[in-house]
This record gives structure tokens, sequence and C-alpha cells, in this order.
């Protein structure tokens, strides 16, 4: 990059580590940018703005004064600001999320921060910015806006609203079924996804931007185990172009198995853990509490409740939940049950009940999730 002008950066984020991984860990010159400056919150960050005037935002949530989104709305609507603005948060949050794209941010990237994610995502862009530059260099300063103009754009707006509500909803179901260890569904929510620009409802921006979601959400919960971070670092996830031909759906199972496989790992070969976790998978549709396991295992229930908590990560009774939790969302796909049956399968004797727990585990209603996945 030597000889070139250097895009401008600035860093908003109210964490002195994180400013000081800004500076420290991302080689912005090899990138082709220049950090011209960091704030600690969206005032100050404004005034920054105002003396640099950088190519580039790099802009956290939750800060003091003035937050991220505040400070990006601004930006936007009262600025008019039109380059790069990337969000860095640890919130793993739809919502975010979706206001994010409605902000036409174009990247959204989950702490903590992974170099060589950072690095990709300033390579990548550069040739908008260049682009951008070009154009700015062929204006003549004259624009204007027309009443039919701004009409289109509301109604865009509105459209856009309800597409991307949808693709959000599948992003989520998406990562409940990675983490599920349910692969068979994958593709196809993967495909339907992907189905939605091909037909030309949204840009292949957009759904960019809803896969970086779902990549940077496994990165942040599960870049630490080593076969994960493997899958998580390779180039396919950013080549837009290889997705149609199937990889996105290939990483995405590749993901779900080797958490699946973690997890037996967790209870080895044999073991007190294991045989209870065999003889829930064969009961947990009936009433089965902590006590009737341990009677059939011939252990003292608490010690076994602890052990239990201790290998798996979750406790007993959660972990019935679970169970019953993902046979319900098979049985919500494939037939065409009452949710109330399916309850009563399942080992709830309260509709109601099931509705909660499923609810809890999912983030949405049985009722709902069934109109989804059927049809």
């Amino acid at each position: 990059m030597a000889g070139e002008v250097m895009y401008k950066v600035i860093v908003a984020d109210d964490e002195p580590f994180m400013l000081e991984g800004w500076r420290t860990m991302i080689d912005w010159q090899a990138c082709g940018y220049e950090l011209c400056g960091t704030a600690t919150d969206g005032e100050e960050a404004l005034s920054l703005f105002n003396a640099v005037e950088p190519d580039l935002v790099v802009t956290d949530i939750q800060m003091p004064v003035m937050d991220g989104l505040g400070l990006i709305h601004t930006l936007r609507e009262d600025l008019a600001y039109t380059s790069k603005i990337v969000i860095v948060t640890g919130y793993s949050d739809f919502n975010y999320a979706k206001q994010a794209i409605r902000y036409q941010v174009d990247q959204y990237v989950l702490k903590p921060l992974v170099p060589e994610e950072i690095h990709q995502i300033l390579m990548e862009m550069i040739e908008p910015l260049d682009k951008r530059r070009e154009e700015l260099h062929q204006q003549d300063g004259v624009t204007f806006t027309d009443d039919a103009h701004v009409d289109h754009l509301d109604e865009r707006r509105i459209s856009e609203e309800y597409d991307l509500e949808q693709m959000m909803n599948i992003a989520k179901d998406i990562l409940t079924l990675i983490e599920a260890g349910d692969t068979d569904p994958i593709d196809n929510a993967v495909s339907k996804l992907l189905l939605m620009t091909e037909n030309a409802e949204v840009s292949l921006e957009w759904i960019h931007h809803v896969i970086r979601y779902i990549h940077g959400d496994l990165l942040r919960k599960y870049g630490k185990r080593e076969v994960c971070r493997e899958i998580l670092c390779e180039k396919e996830w950013h080549e837009t172009a290889s997705w149609s031909s199937g990889t996105l759906q290939e990483l995405c199972v590749r993901i779900s198995e080797q958490l699946s496989q973690s997890d037996l790992k967790k209870l080895g070969t044999g073991g007190l853990v294991a045989e209870a976790v065999h003889e829930l998978k064969q009961h947990y549709r009936s009433k089965i509490k902590l006590q009737d396991v341990a009677n059939r295992i011939h252990v003292n229930s608490a010690y076994l409740g602890q052990q239990f908590k201790r290998e798996m990560g979750v406790s007993f009774s959660d972990y019935v939940h679970q169970l019953r939790v993902e046979e319900a969302r098979k049985l919500l796909r494939r037939t065409n049950m009452k949710i109330t049956d399916i309850a009563f399968k399942l080992g709830y004797h309260d509709a109601e009940y099931f509705t909660q727990k499923f609810r809890a585990h999912t983030g949405e209603l049985p009722s709902v999730y069934k109109n989804k996945n059927q049809g």
C-alpha cells in the first residue's frame, strides 16, 4: 500500500482495553487504512468525525452519553454520511443486528476481536471505497430529489422492513439448528435464506450482513474450540460467489457436527453421567425425575445432580426440557399433531407450561414455529 492514499478510520469504544486492541492488534496500513483517532462515547466520536472526515467509522453499541446506534443515526440521518460503518459489540442480540442493517451498517461484528476477521472485513471494503472515491471525484455537486423518488424510497423501506424481519428469523433458526445438532433441516434453512436473493427479494449485500451475523455469533461462542475455530476461519464464509454451490450449507453442517461430537466427548466412554444421559434419552417423554434416574443407576441423587451439572454444563431438569423441546421441534415440522397432543406426548400435562418452556429454549411460540416451518 506504499505510496497510495490511505482511507481514514475512527474508532469509538468505551472500553480502554478494546481501544488498545484496535491500536495494536490490527495492521491498518497493510489493509490500506490509517487510524486517525479514537473516542470513548458517541458525542466524542461526532467531534472526531467532524475533524477527521473519515472514510470508515467503527463503533461499539453500548457507550455512555451517546450510544453507537445514536451515533450512527446522527451520521446517516443528520449528517448524510454515506461511507462505511462497522459495528463491533459484545451483545449477540438480533434487535441490534436489525437496527444496524436498517441504518445501512456495512458490517456487524461480535466481540472478542479476531484480527483475522477484522482484516478480512477491511480488505473487503477497499473495492467499494475505491468506487465511492471515484464517484465523488466525478460529481459536479448538483443533486436533486423529486417527490416520486421519495415515495418510491418509502415503499421500498416498508418492503425492506418485512424482508429484514424474515431474514433475521431464518438466521435465528439456522443458529438454533446448528447448536442443537439438528443437521437435516440446516440445508433447507440456508437455501431459503439464499433464495431470497435469487428471487430478487433482497440484495446480496443484505444476505451478507445476516451471514456475517451468524458467523460472528458462532465465532464468539465457539471460536476457542480449536477444531471449530479452524472451520470458522475458512475463507468460504466470506466468498459470496461460492454460497450458491452449497458451500455455506456445508460449513454450517460441519460446525453443527463438530459441536455434537464435542458434547459427546464430555461424557467419555462410560461413567455416571453417561449412564444418566442414556436413561434420560430413553425416558424423557415420561414424567422422569432426578431421583428416578439415581435409583436406576444406584447412586445418591444429590451427588448425581452435582456431577451432571459439572459435566454437561446444564442442570438435570434443564437437560430434560432441552430433549423434549428438540423432539417437539421435529414433531412440529414433520407432523400435523396439535400442540396440546405434542405437549402430552412429551410428558407435559399442562400445554401452557410446555409453551413456556418451548419459548424459553427457542425464543418463539410453538404455533409460530409450526407455521414458519411447515409448507
